[in-house]
């Protein structure tokens, strides 16, 4: 295994420099993880951020940002993964849960729960996609096109039922929304009104990620969110020369079902553990 040190970072920078072979060097599973250490290099939020080194390279990773946020794990094997779970339980920090691929969060999850003799319970179970060869869907009502400012609380209120129904933490999606908007990243689908909205991520390492996909009830069962997310994708290859990937709740054979059509192929699955301050002796 060679030898092993984890480094705990608070500054985002750094850790982005520290961090970038590592995170190039596989932008489909790790973008999230590079997404949100970007945006705390960049807005100065405060984080925390672990990163393991083997013999002196980067070899994995754990972030919590923002603060109080389930920690992110990237894809790692079981030792690394016991190794950065143990170095965070000897420092004494806290973390409320933790979510990545699903052999590396159960790894860490596993360590966690015997290193504090509490439960770690799994909330959600997700699929991770990248987009093959672009299928789209045909005779579909309706174009593609950029979310403006003054649509800004219709977002909010969309995007708010989309963590509701998804069982997201609920937290303010304001400045989300706003940062979306500012950099032109929010969609519609548009028939007569907005019906659908999605989001694409500024690429990273060539990969823009589609996220935030919801329909209304009322506009359900017209074919509006396989017509966004297959717009949207089109527009990320063809307008940023970009792959798409995008992640999808197990428990929703339909959203699953969509995307394949579209010509997503699996790629991983991730679990999401949420670490239980009751229990134990």
């Amino acid at each position: 295994m060679g030898s092993l040190q984890v480094d705990a970072v608070v500054d985002a920078a750094a850790a982005v420099r520290r961090a970038a072979g590592f995170l190039s060097s596989n932008p489909v599973e790790l973008n999230v993880i590079w997404s949100v250490m970007r945006q705390g290099a960049d807005s100065g939020v405060e984080g925390r951020y672990w990163l393991l080194e083997a013999d002196g390279d980067v070899a994995g990773l754990v972030i919590e940002s923002p603060a109080g946020h389930y920690a992110a794990i990237s894809p790692v094997g079981r030792q690394y993964a016991d190794k950065m779970a143990s170095a965070i339980l000897e420092e004494g920090h806290h973390l409320l849960g933790v979510v990545g691929e699903a052999g590396a969060a159960a790894g860490f999850a596993g360590c966690w729960s015997e290193g504090v003799n509490k439960a770690a319970v799994v909330e959600d179970a997700q699929r991770l996609y990248v987009l093959g060869d672009l299928t789209r869907t045909e005779g579909v009502a309706g174009m593609l096109r950029r979310a403006e400012h003054d649509e800004r609380d219709l977002i909010i209120e969309w995007w708010s039922a989309f963590q509701v129904e998804t069982g997201l933490p609920e937290r303010d999606v304001s400045a989300a929304v706003d940062f979306g908007l500012s950099t032109g990243r929010l969609f519609f689908w548009d028939d007569g009104g907005p019906r659908c909205v999605a989001r694409a991520t500024q690429p990273l390492g060539g990969v823009s990620r589609i996220g935030a996909v919801f329909t209304p009830p009322r506009w359900r069962r017209r074919g509006y969110a396989a017509a966004c997310v297959g717009a949207l994708c089109h527009w990320v290859r063809l307008e940023e020369d970009a792959k798409s990937i995008l992640y999808a709740q197990l428990a929703n054979p339909s959203s699953n079902a969509i995307y394949r059509r579209l010509g997503f192929r699996a790629v991983s699955e991730l679990l999401t553990y949420r670490f239980d301050l009751a229990g134990g002796s």
